[in-house]
């Protein structure tokens, strides 16, 4: 699940200069972006922040600071595991493109093909024209239900509900569109959600057990798992509580060992308990072009404006910058932040995870936090030179 709350957005900005303060006092990497990490926590007001960077050749570094808890008993460790959010939709988007590739789904065929026999179809703003480019483009025209005083006030009072794509969907049956198919952007995880179930009718099997098997199996990710449970192991609360305001009525996002909302309701729109290790993994797998064929990369890739400077194309948003291009996610859920990055031109791909999503008490951009420790990684790659200055790409309420 998403929430369509406040944007920050502030694209790349990048400035070629040589790294200053105390980077070159250690010579170990790893060292040192942990202690740069410390150091910026200690001014940015997060509770806790993992990072990792995957350097050309493959070498993963990582760190963490801060705290796994309110109570401050838990020290957050690197290993620690949080919702990804809209990260996710890197993943779905590769599932489809794979679907592609294998001949089982089309891109522009209309989606009725799949789904056109379903009942409620005809209730699907403007579904007689919907394709699965439209959808993982956001180009589809459809409104935001998770917006919807219905949908939260669903995941909040019926825990234990198993949710079924057609279940989610049906919070937009019968609503207006936004605008005609591929007219404009929208950002929505309706989108996903309805690619998501026409996967599952087309393949015949269950989106996250494609994932699973086609994905995080190959490539290792092995501290990635699917959220379609209550109950999850080594996973890190995030703060609910915003100025004494508790949302879902509980300071913190998990009580118990259960989450206090319906995670499992996200389905496509995200989908997946990560860490900041195996994020920044997977992006380098998959924009290093590991995992999709040429063709469907190129899917991928083809970009067309979204808003405030970036341009998203089938599950990646991509933004310019003094490095080049920049491919990447970002995502939010209740409690939690996550943002994927990829430099293309060096090969350089990273992940951030903050344990809340409270970004106007934040005392430092998150973006300006990764962008430190993306340069400080990248001094090597540029031969000595990095980037003093980086604010991120857009950090929203995906």
């Amino acid at each position: 699940m998403t929430r369509r709350g406040a944007t920050i957005s502030a694209g790349i900005v990048l400035a070629a200069a040589l790294l200053q303060a105390r980077a070159g006092q250690q010579t170990d990497l790893g060292s040192r972006i942990q202690s740069l990490l410390e150091e910026r926590y200690a001014k940015a007001g997060y509770p806790g922040i993992t990072v990792s960077v995957v350097m050309p050749d493959d070498r993963v570094y990582t760190a963490a600071a801060g705290w796994a808890d309110r109570d401050h008993t838990a020290r957050l460790d690197p290993a620690s595991r949080m919702p990804a959010g809209s990260v996710g939709k890197t993943f779905v988007a590769t599932a489809v493109l794979q679907a592609v590739d294998a001949g089982t789904l089309t891109l522009d065929d209309k989606i009725a093909r799949w789904i056109g026999q379903e009942p409620w179809f005809r209730r699907l703003p403007n579904g007689p024209a919907l394709t699965l480019r439209a959808l993982l483009g956001h180009r589809s025209g459809f409104p935001d239900a998770q917006d919807a005083k219905a949908f939260v006030n669903a995941i909040a009072t019926d825990l234990d509900r198993r949710w079924t794509p057609e279940g989610l969907i049906g919070f937009v049956l019968d609503k207006k569109p936004k605008f005609p198919v591929g007219a404009k952007y929208f950002y929505t995880d309706m989108n996903y959600i309805v690619a998501g179930l026409v996967f599952e009718r087309a393949t015949g099997v269950k989106l996250f057990e494609a994932i699973e098997q086609r994905l995080l199996i190959p490539l290792g990710l092995d501290q990635t798992v699917p959220q379609d449970r209550r109950i999850m192991t080594s996973v890190v609360p995030g703060v609910l509580d915003r100025d004494g305001v508790k949302w879902f009525h509980h300071p913190e996002s998990i009580r118990d060992g259960h989450f206090v909302f319906a995670i499992q309701a996200e389905y496509a729109g995200g989908g997946l308990i990560s860490t900041s290790r195996d994020l920044a993994r997977w992006a380098k797998a998959l924009y290093d072009g590991h995992v999709l064929k040429p063709a469907r990369m190129q899917d991928m890739l083809t970009a067309l404006p979204s808003e405030e400077g970036a341009r998203y194309g089938l599950g990646v948003e991509i933004t310019s910058s003094a490095a080049g291009p920049v491919y990447g996610h970002d995502g939010s859920m209740f409690g939690y932040l996550t943002q994927m990055i990829y430099f293309p031109d060096y090969r350089v791909a990273a992940a951030m995870q903050i344990n809340a999503d409270l970004l106007p008490t934040f005392k430092e951009h998150p973006g300006t936090v990764l962008g430190a420790i993306v340069s400080l990684a990248m001094r090597d790659v540029r031969g000595g030179k990095t980037w003093t200055k980086f604010q991120n790409q857009k950090l929203t309420k995906q």
